[in-house]
């Protein structure tokens, strides 16, 4: 017999998770006691949407993160970021604490109660894997290896609420391990490699398309192996970005359809077989849909399916078809004639650009750098921004919920200690959730904000084509923010200072904000291209 809450901190603590984040409340007082008395650290943040972001980002990198929340008034105001780590394959695993079952019998009218005492789970089971109440100490021990397997197999978000009677509930242990949920059929495996290999080999001009469940399944260095085999250009998705280390001489850039670097677009169209391995191909990683992607030439392989050509394979995992194919007996194509990526930016003269700013973050980051990028221009500037470490980039940029960065670096910081963070947030996101660099304050984390200053939510701006006041926001003093909430902070006018301020913060301990004043007007090269494509879809 073990007790319920300390049994499950105890599995995820061998699971690597070593931080839980969340805020308290009185249904969940109980259940950080036993995560006070547990191996993992509790991180308590300001704000529950900063709680999911920074899990989420946790999650990203150490293979699964925590949240502990409490009832209605913390979970439901954590489902937005729950949400998008759902939406990309983010294994979170959401604890939450809720009132007793006895209490539920006897008193209705809780507080924090919305419609039933289920609503929270039924709206969790929206956005998450796995969502069950833990009130029976006969099948508790079962529900969460179930959960636990879930996540850790499909990548995705699951929910386990703990009754506040039930937190120190003796439960009985299961005594064999859960059976696998998916598993690869050898004969399966052989068919989808034969034909796989038989395409590469017939093929004089192939490409592999990188996405984001290469990072998530801890395939980096096999696909690495198996570029080289092939001796094959490679490019990512954008949601998929550094999955590929960038600074390997085969990686030519993000793909990402009309709107990228062209020069990519015509490799990966062109190419007679596409090989993409773990891509979601989604608008934005599409570029909004202006891919030209010929199936017939593709192979296309995630952990949802494995097609080739227009045969799809099932009973084949997606790790083992990528650890298989990187064994077997490939072709090899001369890497010489390959040109690594190229950003499209230069350095500023005078008052400071956006090209002027990625310029200098392209000269700035480093090995141990890790970039979290929050939604809108500093998200699609990230085609023209090269990292040099693989896995050093996240992001939401498929589901493309605001407020991601802040709370993300100080998520990825703590997962991974060594690295130095850096946010690049616009002052529209900024404004959701910049307020967690207290958090960031208390913990003694010394993360980077590149904070775009232009008075405006920008890339709707660009997309809409118009001056309307709708897409404004009140401008601030970030600079000084910074000196408040006890960090230090650099106005930014030109590339000088932001290049003396950019080695000042790597220097610091404390946090920085390097307020970047731009142009309303001056945006990336991906979104000027990517705001005339929007117009055109509104003309019809």
């Amino acid at each position: 017999m073990v007790q319920l809450a300390p049994h499950i901190f105890q599995l995820l603590y061998e699971q690597g998770v070593h931080h839980a984040f969340g805020i308290p409340g009185d249904f969940a007082l109980t259940l950080y006691d036993a995560l006070a008395d547990s191996q993992i650290q509790p991180i308590v943040m300001t704000h529950e949407p900063a709680v999911g972001f920074a899990a989420d980002a946790y999650a990203r990198i150490r293979g699964l993160g925590l949240a502990v929340i409490t009832y209605s008034v913390g979970g439901l105001n954590m489902v937005n970021a729950t949400a998008g780590a759902y939406a990309e394959k983010s294994p979170l695993v959401v604890l939450s604490g809720s009132p007793g079952v006895r209490e539920r019998r006897e008193k209705d009218l809780l507080h924090h109660k919305v419609k039933t005492f289920d609503t929270q789970r039924r709206v969790y089971e929206e956005v998450t894997l796995d969502a069950v109440t833990l009130d029976d100490p006969k099948t508790a021990d079962a529900q969460i290896h179930h959960a636990i397997n879930y996540a850790l197999t499909f990548k995705r978000p699951v929910y386990l609420e703990i009754p506040r009677d039930m937190v120190y509930a003796e439960i009985e242990e299961t005594e064999q391990p859960p059976t696998p949920l998916k598993q690869t059929k050898p004969q399966a495996l052989a068919e989808v490699l034969a034909e796989t290999t038989q395409m590469l080999k017939a093929a004089t001009s192939p490409v592999i398309l990188v996405g984001v469940e290469v990072q998530r399944f801890g395939l980096q260095e096999t696909v690495v192996a198996l570029a080289e085999r092939l001796g094959v250009p490679v490019c990512s998705t954008l949601l998929g970005k550094s999955a590929f280390p960038e600074a390997h001489p085969q990686y030519v850039g993000i793909y990402n359809g009309e709107t990228g670097d062209l020069r990519v677009r015509d490799l990966v169209e062109k190419s007679d077989c596409l090989l993409m391995v773990g891509a979601f191909m989604t608008d934005i990683n599409l570029g909004l849909f202006t891919a030209h992607l010929d199936p017939s030439r593709t192979i296309y392989a995630t952990s949802e399916r494995i097609a080739i050509k227009y045969h799809q394979y099932g009973d084949v995992l997606f790790e083992d078809f990528v650890k298989q194919l990187a064994q077997s007996s490939l072709p090899h194509h001369d890497p010489a004639k390959i040109v690594p990526m190229q950003p499209r930016v230069a350095p500023s003269v005078g008052a400071i650009s956006m090209s002027g700013l990625l310029y200098e973050l392209n000269q700035f980051i480093d090995r141990e750098t890790l970039l979290v990028t929050d939604v809108g221009d500093p998200l699609f500037s990230a085609n023209d921004i090269k990292m040099q470490e693989g896995s050093s980039f996240l992001c939401p940029a498929y589901y493309a919920s605001m407020g991601f960065a802040v709370p993300g670096a100080i998520g990825a910081q703590l997962a991974t200690p060594f690295s130095r963070a850096i946010a690049l947030v616009g002052d529209g996101a900024f404004q959701m959730t910049g307020m967690e660099l207290v958090t960031a304050k208390r913990l003694g984390l010394n993360p980077i904000v590149i904070l775009i200053d232009n008075g405006c939510y920008a890339s709707l701006r660009a997309m809409a084509h118009q001056q309307s006041n709708l897409v404004n926001i009140s401008s601030l003093d970030y600079a000084k923010l910074a000196e408040v909430l006890g960090g230090q902070g650099f106005t930014i006018k030109t590339s000088e200072e932001l290049r003396k301020a950019l080695q000042v913060a790597r220097e610091s301990d404390a946090f920085s904000i390097l307020d970047v004043h731009l142009s309303p007007d001056d945006v990336s090269p991906t979104l000027t291209r990517l705001s005339g494509l929007f117009a055109q879809t509104l003309k019809g």
